[in-house]
Protein backbone atom coordinates (compact mmCIF):
# COMPACT_ATOMS: atom_id res chain seq x y z
CA UNK A 1 0.00 0.00 0.00
CA UNK A 2 1.29 3.16 -0.98
CA UNK A 3 0.29 6.04 0.24
CA UNK A 4 1.75 9.81 -1.28
CA UNK A 5 1.45 13.29 0.20
CA UNK A 6 0.12 15.78 -2.34
CA UNK A 7 1.15 18.57 -0.72
CA UNK A 8 4.51 18.68 0.58
CA UNK A 9 6.61 21.69 2.15
CA UNK A 10 9.61 22.82 -0.27
CA UNK A 11 12.70 22.49 1.22
CA UNK A 12 14.34 26.20 2.05
CA UNK A 13 16.70 27.87 4.27
CA UNK A 14 14.88 28.38 7.87
CA UNK A 15 14.78 32.60 8.27
CA UNK A 16 16.77 33.63 11.53
CA UNK A 17 13.10 33.64 14.01
CA UNK A 18 12.61 30.03 12.93
CA UNK A 19 16.06 28.98 13.44
CA UNK A 20 16.57 30.94 17.01
CA UNK A 21 13.49 31.43 18.39
CA UNK A 22 13.37 35.54 18.47
CA UNK A 23 15.08 38.33 16.87
CA UNK A 24 17.60 41.02 18.44
CA UNK A 25 15.02 43.63 18.36
CA UNK A 26 12.56 40.66 20.52
CA UNK A 27 14.80 40.19 22.85
CA UNK A 28 15.90 43.86 23.62
CA UNK A 29 11.89 44.72 23.91
CA UNK A 30 11.08 41.80 26.30
CA UNK A 31 14.35 42.71 28.63
CA UNK A 32 14.73 46.67 28.75
CA UNK A 33 14.42 47.28 32.13
CA UNK A 34 17.02 44.70 32.73
CA UNK A 35 19.43 45.90 29.91
CA UNK A 36 19.09 49.11 31.35
CA UNK A 37 19.66 48.12 34.98
CA UNK A 38 22.79 46.27 34.30
CA UNK A 39 24.07 49.36 32.02
CA UNK A 40 23.59 51.62 35.36
CA UNK A 41 25.66 49.13 37.51
CA UNK A 42 28.39 49.18 34.82
CA UNK A 43 28.17 52.79 34.29
CA UNK A 44 28.25 53.28 38.28
CA UNK A 45 31.15 50.86 38.19
CA UNK A 46 33.35 52.57 35.80
CA UNK A 47 33.01 55.66 37.25
CA UNK A 48 33.96 54.38 41.06
CA UNK A 49 36.74 53.14 39.34
CA UNK A 50 37.62 56.61 37.99
CA UNK A 51 37.17 58.57 41.13
CA UNK A 52 39.58 55.89 43.18
CA UNK A 53 42.08 56.41 40.41
CA UNK A 54 42.37 60.05 40.65
CA UNK A 55 42.20 60.10 44.62
CA UNK A 56 44.59 57.76 45.00
CA UNK A 57 47.00 59.47 42.02
CA UNK A 58 49.07 61.85 44.32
Amino acid sequence: MNIQQEHLPKDRPATREEEWGYSLQNFIEGNWEYILGILFVLVVFLYARHSWRKRHER
